[in-house]
């Protein structure tokens, strides 16, 4: 089977939804008055045609809505959707104070547990709901390993803690802390994650997290992360938290595919004073700077709505 991600860069990929309207500018100022998205761009008299562009944040789509030619508006049905994933109660309450309308009931009883559901002037309908997306990371691909937490000395975790970790100083004052999750091939473990308490009530952080370089990039993080995010909802945290280099690139990428956002920038956070050699470098790049991200979490009664 061709797995078309791999013929199809990410880079090159971008998505724009277009739909015909008889009421441009009442559909204009629903999704971007209302619903809160950017206008990137328009125009008018374009062969007979105006026309709309609206950027929906951070996802690289855009929605296209035009007026006018030969046709008339497509027929709204009950269960064609829009679904925003906004992040948060308030998101959705401040959304639907701007839209100044009562919600609807949805088609599907699932939408009514676990979002808003609006008709825009068209009658299509949109739905917000009040969490993050989050991916279903899945299993690891590599069959026979296991994820689950480990009971035993950290001490012989410690080679992969390294892997991560280039301040054995820094190390050594938290390899102790809060709790690990390992993955295991039959009886060696080949992953770990370590959570930990923060000084914010109702947070979590993964404090650190490394896999064996023969398996890498077989989903075995994903899965690490999937248990990591399954325990703190569990356990009732709102938030998880994770901090990695600035020049890690590979890092921020992988955070930010599981939702994470970036959250703020602690400068030269890799110096001598905490313990990290001069002249380090990861891909080339300075290790001097921390970034730090977040990920909201739902409880774990209504994680599904984020997986949807």
């Amino acid at each position: 089977m061709v797995d078309p991600s791999a013929s199809m860069p990410r880079a090159a990929l971008q998505l724009r939804v277009a739909r015909h309207t008889e009421r441009l500018d009442e559909v204009i100022a629903f999704y971007r008055d209302g619903i809160g998205l950017r206008e990137i761009g328009s125009f008018r008299g374009h062969e007979g045609y105006d026309g709309v562009f609206l950027e929906v944040p951070e996802t690289g789509a855009h929605l296209e809505f035009t007026a006018g030619g030969g046709h008339g508006a497509p027929a709204a049905h009950p269960e064609s959707l829009l679904v925003f994933y906004l992040g948060d109660e308030d998101a959705v309450r401040k959304a639907a104070a701007r839209l100044g309308a009562d919600p609807v009931a949805p088609a599907n009883p699932y939408w009514a547990e676990h979002a808003l559901t609006f008709e825009d002037p068209d009658g299509f309908r949109v739905v917000l709901v009040p969490e993050p997306w989050l991916p279903d990371v899945g299993a690891p691909d590599v069959e026979g390993i296991r994820v689950e937490l480990h009971s035993g000395s950290r001490a012989a975790l410690r080679p992969l803690f390294e892997l991560a970790e280039d301040s054995a100083e820094a190390l050594d004052a938290y390899i102790d802390a809060g709790r690990v999750v390992v993955a295991v091939d039959d009886d060696a473990v080949v992953g770990h994650l370590q959570i930990t308490d923060t000084d914010h009530a109702g947070q979590a952080e993964v404090k650190n997290m490394a896999v064996a370089p023969s398996l890498q990039g077989r989903g075995v993080g994903r899965a690490l992360m999937a248990a990591a995010i399954d325990l703190a909802r569990r356990e009732g945290r709102s938030a998880l938290t994770v901090a990695t280099a600035a020049a890690d690139t590979g890092n921020l990428r992988f955070y930010q595919r599981l939702g994470f956002r970036l959250r703020a920038v602690e400068r030269d956070a890799f110096t001598g004073a905490t313990g990290y050699a001069p002249g380090l470098e990861v891909d080339g790049i300075e290790l001097r700077d921390r970034v730090w991200l977040d990920l909201p979490l739902a409880p774990a009664n209504a994680s599904r709505a984020a997986r949807r």
